[in-house]
């Protein structure tokens, strides 16, 4: 995405010159001249620093003649959107948002703009996700249960991103935390910068095991001897967990409502929506939005 009269390009997957990553799992380093993020955000990419941009949220700052800001999206650590001002028509680059409390960080933030660019993992009717906190509640029951059982709770999550976040509100409620190799990693990164936790690897202590959900074949070899259940921990549990033990909506991302809601306080002329619900939510905010997103195979002939 390319934020036109601007040298900025957001969550780019390919090299460019400036690049505004809104949270760590947009992207991997792709040869950037430079980027832009919070300093957590920067941290969990490893970049060296050597040219990027860490900025904090809610600091107002110049590139230029432009005027920008980063203001928490909720979607996890780090994670920012871009408000750009070109001098009076504004700009608000958001990535994924999260607008409920509970998790890492704040919920999203919202600035007026004219054009609004956002992305939409949820938005179908059926995404009604529960309270946050209510989730994190039900999470601790099942895991202190198992835990008392004598069997290791593993919790997939979608991204070492949201891995960090059960890591870190699990362990706030007094359980012991081991993860897999790519969350503990990303937390190393970023353990200089902000209070973690303790992760280590599965081992002969019991404890509360977060595993990354497209590896389920690596966690029967750490796990090794060892009884445990399982769990899934997305917002794609709302459409249940099958294959699992037990499921906790523990979303990263705006439901349907509250996307709906986030993007109506923006007051914006024109909105972008990119994801795989972008049609809903533009089918929902009606001729003023349209769905941004790779060229899609259309049939020659009705069916």
């Amino acid at each position: 995405m390319h934020i036109t009269g601007t040298p900025i390009w957001c969550d780019a997957r390919r090299r460019r010159d400036i690049c505004f990553v809104s949270s760590a799992d947009r992207l991997s380093r792709a040869g950037h001249g430079q980027l832009i993020g919070t300093p957590l955000t920067l941290a969990l990419l490893g970049t060296k620093g050597e040219g990027d941009l860490a900025v904090p949220v809610r600091q107002r700052f110049t590139l230029g003649t432009l005027r920008l800001e980063l203001i928490p999206s909720g979607r996890g650590l780090g994670a920012a959107a871009l408000f750009v001002d070109l001098g009076g028509r504004c700009t608000l680059y958001a990535g994924a948002v999260r607008t409920t409390r509970g998790g890492i960080g704040d919920p999203a933030e919202v600035r007026s703009c004219e054009a609004l660019v956002v992305h939409a993992p949820y938005g179908d009717e059926r995404h009604v996700f529960p309270k946050l906190p209510d989730v994190i509640a039900q999470t601790v029951a099942w895991a202190t249960a198992e835990l008392a059982a004598d069997r290791r709770p593993v919790l997939f999550c979608d991204s070492a991103l949201d891995g960090l976040e059960l890591a870190v509100v699990l362990a706030g409620h007094g359980l012991a935390i081991a993860a897999a190799r790519p969350i503990r990693e990303a937390a190393m990164r970023v353990n200089d910068r902000t209070p973690l936790p303790p992760i280590s690897t599965p081992g002969k202590e019991p404890r509360v095991v977060i595993w990354l959900d497209g590896d389920h074949g690596s966690l029967v070899k750490a796990l090794a001897g060892k009884r445990f259940s399982t769990a899934l921990a997305s917002g794609r549990a709302i459409d249940g967990a099958t294959g699992y033990d037990a499921g906790f909506v523990w979303a990263s991302a705006a439901d349907r409502k509250g996307l709906l809601a986030w993007i109506a306080s923006a007051n914006a002329r024109d909105v972008f929506v990119t994801g795989p619900c972008a049609d809903a939510i533009a089918a929902a905010l009606g001729p003023r939005a349209r769905v941004v997103g790779p060229p899609r195979q259309m049939a020659l002939f009705a069916p």
